[in-house]
């Protein structure tokens, strides 16, 4: 695994890199990335994974231009240009999956495939969703998990040194700012769906607290010719309570679009 920067129109934004392959680039969520992940090695047996800090988490800058999660489209867009080496499966998760669906409203150009992991973005009526912005940080690994011991070793993890913990209050400040008002959503987002034009994957946990599955079906229905799958036994934090599951699931999902 290596860690790179790369300028963005002025802006450093961190990113991992490993495996061979097809590229992948892979969107975390509202928590950001404690480090190069089981679930991220497991992709990288199969493409090229490439994991970045987006702007204003980890040790990624946060440029003044970049306000909210359309802006975070756009710089994406830019990203890809920037690395420019023809065209990346996006794979989203959380407010990273709300990132991969306002880049795909805009543009397609540079994807192969869109696949969204308990995505933030829609509001689903009368179905509510979790805050993890209200109540004591221990209630965090109620809201992620539905393994106990996945959500300590996940808080333990964050807590391991000075910088794991910097990067972790940097994470939810950022966190805050783009998805603070309204929360978790967009809501011009969804009228703008019918424009996703590549083959797209809907992942939900079906013990997700945060964005319940109800969001993912109505993404599915949303998007033309979108999969929807339903995991079983984990929450939101999938990528860390079942890293094998999950991955295994991305990589099936692009398989099958291969001729």
């Amino acid at each position: 695994m290596t860690e790179n920067f790369i300028d963005v129109r002025g802006a450093r934004l961190f990113f991992r890199s490993h495996g061979k392959g097809e590229a992948l680039l892979f969107l975390h969520g509202v928590q950001g990335l404690p480090g190069w992940t089981k679930a991220l090695e497991r992709l990288a047996r199969r493409f090229e994974v490439l994991a970045p800090d987006h702007p204003g988490f980890g040790q990624s800058d946060a440029p003044d231009r970049v306000d909210d999660v359309p802006d975070l489209a756009f710089f994406y867009l830019d990203v890809l240009d920037a690395l420019a080496d023809g065209r990346v499966h996006v794979v989203g998760h959380s407010l990273g999956g709300w990132i991969a669906l306002e880049m795909a409203i805009r543009s397609t150009a540079r994807m192969m495939s869109l696949t969204l992991v308990n995505a933030a973005g829609i509001r689903v009526e009368d179905v509510p969703r979790g805050d993890m912005f209200i109540g004591p940080a221990s209630a965090l690994g109620q809201l992620f998990f539905t393994d106990e011991a996945a959500a300590t070793a996940w808080a333990t993890e964050w807590q391991a040194t000075p910088e794991l913990q910097e990067a972790y209050d940097k994470n939810r400040y950022a966190a805050a700012k783009y998805t603070w008002q309204p929360r978790l959503y967009n809501p011009k987002l969804e009228k703008w769906l019918h424009r996703i034009d590549v083959p797209t994957h809907v992942i939900a946990s079906a013990e997700d607290r945060l964005i319940p599955p109800p969001h993912a079906a109505a993404l599915a229905a949303a998007i033309r010719g979108a999969e929807r799958t339903v995991l079983p036994g984990c929450g939101h934090l999938v990528d860390i309570e079942r890293p094998e599951l999950l991955a295994d699931t991305v990589s099936g999902f692009i398989a099958r679009l291969r001729p």
